[in-house]
């Protein structure tokens, strides 16, 4: 009879094993799912995102942000700009944003671009560059950003037809700052104001 009990408790003990063998095997897979969303090739659909053909940075990041997240679950920003097909007003106003993110699970990157009130995305394989060191509630006040950029220098030259391009994106040590870059099209000489883009705070002009 001990015989008999000892061979039902291996064989009860080699179900637990099996079972717990597979259900981390289960976790294993979804969590490998999760990461393998992030693709190469069309990223998300094709669609508008605002009535309005140049949304303000706040719309146009949420929009992007939020099918960054559903292509990759550890999508990280990388950039985040417009261009120059879209200069940006005072109220951070663009009618081309472009942001980017990476999945470091994928090596691939994602590139999101509004244009007009319509968002489009792609990934492409490998890294974005050099990664920020952006901490999760950063500082997205572009509006205000701009305001801070005319008050240290920018203002006489928006008098004089420079046009400000706004960035978020490392530096040499991969220092998260935002770039406010003063560029006129045919004038050089124009300024760069820099802030910390975790605080909002002003770190310095550079003409």
């Amino acid at each position: 009879m001990t015989s008999i009990a000892v061979v039902r408790a291996r064989r009860s003990a080699g179900r637990g094993v099996a079972l717990a063998a597979a259900v981390a095997a289960v976790c294993t897979l979804a969590a490998g799912a999760a990461y393998a969303q992030a693709r190469e090739g069309e990223a998300c659909r094709t669609e508008s995102i605002s009535r309005d053909k140049a949304p303000d940075f706040a719309t146009a990041f949420a929009a992007a942000e939020k099918r960054a997240r559903a292509w990759a679950a550890d999508a990280a920003i990388a950039r985040l700009t417009h261009t120059t097909l879209g200069p940006i007003d005072a109220d951070a106003r663009s009618a081309n944003w472009y942001m980017v993110w990476y999945s470091p699970s994928a090596d691939v990157m994602m590139s999101a671009t509004i244009a007009n009130g319509t968002i489009t995305c792609w990934g492409n394989k490998g890294p974005a560059g050099r990664m920020p060191k952006l901490m999760p509630d950063f500082y997205k006040d572009v509006k205000q950003l701009l305001a801070m950029a005319a008050e240290k220098g920018g203002a006489p030259l928006l008098k004089d037809g420079y046009l400000p391009e706004v960035e978020m994106s490392a530096g040499a040590r991969a220092e998260a700052y935002w770039f406010v870059n003063y560029e006129h099209p045919q004038k050089h000489h124009g300024l760069q104001v820099i802030f910390d883009a975790n605080s909002g705070k002003f770190i310095m002009a550079n003409k």
